[in-house]
């Protein structure tokens, strides 16, 4: 932002105006961008074999940053969906991602360190399926169930404006499964009920940077450690990497790190438990900047 300043000089009878521009910087913020990946594979007569593959992924980031004198606020959304069809079987859903991050601090003007609220939400959109074989599937996940609430008090910690780290010695933790069909304590939640609730610590960084030209990192790390268990810990880890190759074509990476010792799953090997999941999503594809 520009400011002009204008300075009077009187002499006698003679007056002087000087005026200046200043550049300050602006207490706002505001990065984004939404991206777009197609994927395509046609094979006709393919000695090698194969099949027609057709994918689309749409990945939304966005963070609001006010950094004010006394007060920082900060706030991060993503949301990704992506959808494959292999062969002649149906669209499948192959990513699906919600995640709301607020936090807001009140600090004294020379201090690194503001006392905090922060509240994280996370879900996903539609409806997600496990497939025993190409003609049988089996749900698993909808919207709200599973979803989760973390809304906490304590202190960040910002060494720089691309970077918070935030720690939370009081949070309260709320795991939703709203749906029925799915509520057989599998997602989180004693089996028949819709809410757990808990009071832990939480510890949330977030790290949004430019780390080489053309090369955006966009991580956030989520711990959440009970106070009735505190060894049992929740861990949710999500990086996006975007490749700029001009204003609008780029490559990104995502991963998604998860971990909940409540959440039962079928793992590779057949057997079920809890296990660490992993996900991510690469492409190329059209980048709008917003």
């Amino acid at each position: 932002m520009m400011v002009r300043t204008t300075v009077v000089v009187c002499s006698g009878l003679v007056c002087t105006f000087i005026s200046a521009f200043a550049q300050t910087e602006s207490v706002w913020d505001n990065k984004g961008t939404a991206t777009i990946n197609l994927t395509q594979v046609a094979l006709r007569n393919w000695a090698a074999g194969g099949q027609n593959t057709i994918g689309i992924a749409g990945l939304l980031t966005y963070r609001a940053l006010y950094n004010g004198t006394g007060s920082r606020w900060e706030t991060t959304f993503d949301v990704g969906y992506g959808l494959t069809k292999l062969g002649n079987l149906p669209f499948r859903k192959s990513d699906d991602r919600f995640i709301l991050i607020s936090t807001y601090g009140v600090r004294s003007p020379d201090s690194l360190i503001a006392y905090a609220v922060q509240l994280d939400f996370r879900t996903q959109l539609t409806d997600g399926f496990q497939y025993p074989t190409d003609t049988t599937s089996k749900l698993i996940s909808t919207l709200f169930a599973p979803a989760t609430l973390n809304l906490g008090l304590g202190a960040t910690y910002t060494p720089s404006r691309g970077v918070s780290i935030t720690l939370m010695a009081a949070t309260g933790r709320g795991v939703f499964v709203l749906d029925r069909r799915l509520q057989d304590g599998s997602l989180g939640v004693d089996s028949g009920k819709a809410v757990r609730l808990q009071l832990g610590a939480s510890l949330n960084t977030t790290i949004v940077t430019e780390i080489i030209e053309n090369v955006l990192l966009n991580t956030k790390l989520a711990v959440f450690a009970p106070y009735d268990a505190f060894t049992s810990q929740v861990v949710n880890w999500n990086t996006v990497l975007t490749f700029r190759i001009n204003k609008y074509l780029s490559a990104s990476f995502a991963l998604d790190v998860a971990y909940d010792p409540r959440i039962i799953l079928t793992r590779d090997d057949g057997t079920r438990g809890p296990a660490t999941q992993l996900r991510n999503v690469l492409g190329i594809g059209i980048t709008i900047p917003l």
